[in-house]
């Protein structure tokens, strides 16, 4: 079972802060270079400080560990006294539609991956060492890991339906109402832990955070602290559970619209259009099915809508692994697409230059309007939760890029220290 257990959060003090909203930032790693310095120029006191560091030179996780322990000292973050779960209320709109979903911020013990946590998408090794960097200076979770567990009984939906005093923290960042809720009271946080008693649970957010944990576990079991990481756990059943699909861009590979067609013909069934808004059109108001993707070359101004038609090559190609993975529309798009058509092969860090991604709450044409430096669009549609939770529980990953969960979980909101 999932062991999760209380610990006494750091928080931002709203009476040394003026404007919360100013101090909390997305996960590090959707974070641009525009945007980290548009957050470094918010506040002093803003936790990308933390959490992207932008000191050059190898001195950004010194520097990051600077700042952490000064604003401890000077009383900008203060430390609950009570050890303390924490529940999190995001609530947002989603095609026009009001939206809300509950987590839970707490520590869950380390166990090594495939077991009772499960992964769900491949890892970078530079992106781990860069975590364990930071790890090992600041001695501490500063970032959350987005999980999910299945309880269809909705128990931590019940425990948030009781709460009767006021957030802690009530703010609206990027159009998300953010408010969290601290819990020290031991019926409660029993009642959240019979919730997990049995469960697994897959992380859909902050793999790389996670392997940072057991790895930094590993190196120094002698800290207190280090067998446990700090995780958002949120309820599968949960309405705002949201999967957005991640679209791929692909530049510095010249190929004419005809050739593209070429390619594409003998697994796909093909519908030709002008521009990109009736493919994008097609698959965002639900009139593909699963199977469908979207091509739009931009030289020529076409769009692709292609429909796969070769089932049965999946069972020979990819006998080895789970239905649910060999179906996955990521995985027929890396195959069919861009490595038959456009030679990229995205197990090949090389190739993946010619790659790049687009994804978030806004529709996939103001998101491909953002983006001159392109010749093709690949548009594809997310998964499902079933095919997830599937996937994760063949013990199988999905290619790197499947998902967005949205909203993110914003960092700063609770760290954990280590030791303390």
């Amino acid at each position: 079972m999932a062991n999760i257990s209380p610990f006494k959060g750091w928080r931002y003090n709203s009476n040394r802060i003026e404007e919360l909203s100013s101090v909390y930032v997305p996960p590090y790693d959707v974070i641009t270079p525009e945007e980290q310095n548009h957050y470094y120029n918010a506040s002093p006191y803003n936790c990308v400080r933390i959490n992207l560091n932008r000191t050059s030179g190898g001195d950004q996780y010194t520097d990051a560990a600077q700042h952490l322990q000064e604003w401890k000292s000077k009383g900008i973050m203060i430390q609950d006294n009570e050890e303390s779960i924490y529940i999190i209320s995001q609530r947002f709109k989603y095609k026009n539609n009001d939206i809300q979903r509950i987590g839970c911020i707490c520590a869950l013990k380390l166990t090594e991956l495939g077991k009772i946590v499960l992964p769900h998408e491949q890892t970078i090794e530079k992106y781990i060492n860069d975590r364990t960097k930071l790890m090992a200076t600041t001695l501490a979770n500063t970032g959350q890991i987005f999980m999910a567990y299945k309880d269809e009984t909705l128990g931590l939906e019940a425990i948030y339906g009781e709460l009767e005093e006021s957030p802690i923290i009530d703010v609206v960042l990027d159009d998300v109402h953010y408010e969290v809720w601290q819990i020290s009271e031991q019926d409660q946080i029993s009642k959240f832990k019979d919730v997990m008693s049995g469960k697994n649970v897959v992380i859909k957010d902050g793999h790389h955070r996670y392997k940072t944990a057991l790895r930094f576990l590993q190196s120094h079991p002698e800290i207190l602290g280090t067998d446990k990481v700090m995780v958002t756990l949120v309820n599968s059943n949960d309405p705002g559970m949201i999967v957005l699909p991640t679209h791929r861009l692909i530049k510095g590979i010249s190929l004419n619209i005809d050739t593209i067609v070429s390619g594409l013909k003998d697994n796909f069934k093909i519908e030709k259009m002008t521009g990109p808004g009736g493919v994008v059109s097609a698959m965002e108001n639900g009139e593909t099915k699963k199977g469908t993707f979207g091509v739009y070359h931009k030289e020529s101004d076409t769009g692709l809508l292609l429909n796969f038609k070769h089932w049965e090559k999946l069972n020979i190609m990819f006998s080895s692994v789970s239905k649910a993975s060999r179906e996955l529309d990521t995985n027929i798009l890396h195959t069919f697409v861009l490595n038959h058509v456009f030679n990229i092969d995205t197990s090949n860090q090389e190739d993946l230059k010619h790659v790049s991604y687009i994804r978030g709450n806004k529709s996939t044409l103001e998101l491909l309007q953002m983006e001159p430096n392109y010749d093709v669009a690949c548009f594809v549609n997310p998964p499902t939760l079933e095919e997830i939770f599937s996937i994760a529980e063949a013990g199988e990953i999905m290619p790197q890029k499947s998902t967005f969960f949205f909203p993110k979980i914003y960092s700063g909101l609770v760290m954990r220290c280590f030791g303390e």
